[in-house]
Order: C-alpha cells, then structure tokens, then sequence
C-alpha cells in the first residue's frame, strides 16, 4: 500500500501545472454537464406538474365565474331615460326584432359581369322604398379651371426647386 501511494505522489509531482489546469478545468466541465442534466430533467417534471396546476386553478375560476356571474343591472340616468322613450326604435325593440329581419334577394336579378357575383336585395319585405328618385348631381370642373390648375401647380414647383 506503502508503494502505491508513493508511485501516486511521484505521479503527480511530474506533472506540470498546465496538466494541473487541464485535469481542473475537464473536472469542472464534467460537473457543469452533469448539474444541467440534472435542471433539464427536473424542469420537465417540474413543467408537467405546474402546467397541471395551472389547468386545475384556471378551470375552477371559470366554474366560480360561470355560477356567480350576474347579468349587471343598468341604471338610466334621467336624459337616457328620456332618449330612449324618444327615439325612433328603442334598443329593447332592436333586441326583440333581431331574429325577425331577413335579407331577402332578387332572384330574376342577373349580373352582366359573371366574374363578379352581385346579388340584388329585393326591397319589397324590407318596409324601405325604393320609389325615391336620386338627387345625386356630379359636377366636374371645367376644362379651363383645369389647366389653369395644372399650371399654377408647374409654377410652384418650378419655384420650389430654385
């Protein structure tokens, strides 16, 4: 035993301080490998179980809001009050007629264009009348106006660029 150990210490007294740091340095990247092993495996686990407890606490505050939510109760004020008996559809009769609207479509209309699908609304059950002509007037500006336009528009260019 005697023997061994001083064959161990001359082994180590021959060696230089570069094999000193070279031996230090692969002892301490073995244990660095080791350690980050070690965190991947554990924070797989630890992923697993706290992605089950999330689940668990956010499915038992939905339960909580779905059986104590309470629709809120809307107080008016006095000028919304009055709004609503004043207006022309109140918002409880939009409500109760939702359902009973109903786009209807002309089906003897036909489309010149076939690349392009138009439908047209048939106006007939909607209650609005299409009997009203249109007052729409385009008005285009003069050919004159124009080109004195244009040149006003080259003369303040030509005076910006200098």
């Amino acid at each position: 035993m005697k023997d061994i150990i001083e064959n161990l210490f001359g082994f180590l007294y021959t060696l230089s301080m570069g094999d000193y740091i070279f031996f230090f340095g692969t002892f301490i990247l073995i244990l660095c490998f080791i350690y980050i092993i070690y965190l991947i495996k554990r924070d797989d686990s630890m992923e697993t179980y706290y992605k089950n407890e999330e689940v668990d606490y956010l499915e038992s505050i939905k339960e909580t809001i779905e059986k104590e939510y309470k629709q809120p109760e809307i107080k008016l004020t006095d000028y919304e009050e009055e709004q609503e008996r004043n207006a022309i559809i109140s918002y409880d009769e939009l409500i109760k007629n939702k359902d009973n609207y109903q786009v209807s479509y002309d089906e003897n209309y036909s489309n010149e264009n076939e690349e392009v699908i138009v439908k047209k609304i048939n106006l007939d059950n909607t209650g609005i009348k299409d009997d009203e002509p249109n007052n729409l007037s385009v008005k285009l500006m003069s050919y004159e106006k124009e080109e004195a336009f244009l040149k006003a528009l080259k003369q303040l260019q030509q005076n910006l660029s200098n």
